[in-house]
């Protein structure tokens, strides 16, 4: 079982509005937040690669997973770069997406392929009911008939806005469950989303934790708060209490 104390993560979108601060500023809000861990989106140009990778480590911050900036959708050419910066970091998973098309499953194999080249496993984002790939019952084909290279990275939140249990999901799941992000949603009544603490909104924190500890998981796990954008901090703070606390 991962050690959250230890390696519990955030996501780098969370700081996206200091984006244009360089990633040494990312990596110090990483630091304010009490982590040492960052999920970071990979640089598209890898002249940036080793920059990249610096700055984070400077301030005392792995970057302990990786996401991807496009989605796949069976270039490798314009698909490896990603992958190749997870490689540089030595990161075993990366988050990613697929964009539908009618050669369904030609994304699927070329992009197996390109993880198996580059030693690392995909994990693709539920990211909600109105996603192709959120609900419970499409992943579940999709794990079916491709590679195990491709496993998922569960978003709690988005989970339950496509209606599946992310209980459920982490133990139905446990074999292709590469990555996890701890978030949070209340709805106003229009069921629109409101990002949450951790745990303070419709997840059962205690219980989803307990899930991931009988599955024994061993993948990355990075908080999410998208709200606050100027100033996340005090509550991205509160979250990794929350998260240390169902402990």
């Amino acid at each position: 079982m991962i050690d959250l104390k230890k390696e519990l993560s955030v996501q780098n979108y969370c700081f996206r509005h200091f984006k244009p601060q360089g990633p040494s500023a990312i990596a110090r809000k990483v630091r304010e937040c009490g982590l040492t861990h960052c999920e970071v989106t990979a640089p598209t140009d890898p002249a940036l690669f080793a920059e990249t990778k610096k700055a984070f480590n400077d301030e005392g911050v792995t970057i302990g997973s990786v996401s991807l900036p496009v989605a796949f959708s069976g270039n490798p050419d314009a698909e490896r770069n990603g992958l190749a910066f997870a490689q540089f970091c030595g990161v075993k998973s990366v988050m990613c997406n697929f964009a539908p098309q009618r050669d369904f499953w030609k994304p699927f194999d070329v992009a197996a392929k390109l993880a198996e080249e580059h030693g690392v496993n995909l994990a693709i984002h539920n990211h909600g009911g109105y996603h192709w790939l959120g609900p419970k019952p499409m992943l579940a084909f999709v794990f079916a008939n491709t590679s195990e290279r491709i496993g998922l990275c569960l978003d709690t939140a988005w989970a339950l806005d496509a209606k599946m249990d992310p209980i459920d999901a982490v133990k139905s799941f446990a074999k292709r469950l590469y990555g996890l992000h701890f978030k949070d949603f209340l709805y106003s009544p229009a069921r629109q989303p409101q990002d949450v603490i951790v745990g303070e909104g419709n997840i059962d924190l205690p219980a989803l934790i307990a899930a991931l500890k009988e599955i024994d998981y061993n993948g990355y796990a990075a908080l999410e708060f998208e709200g606050d954008v100027e100033n996340p901090v005090p509550k991205l703070r509160k979250c990794v209490e929350a998260v240390y606390a169902a402990c």
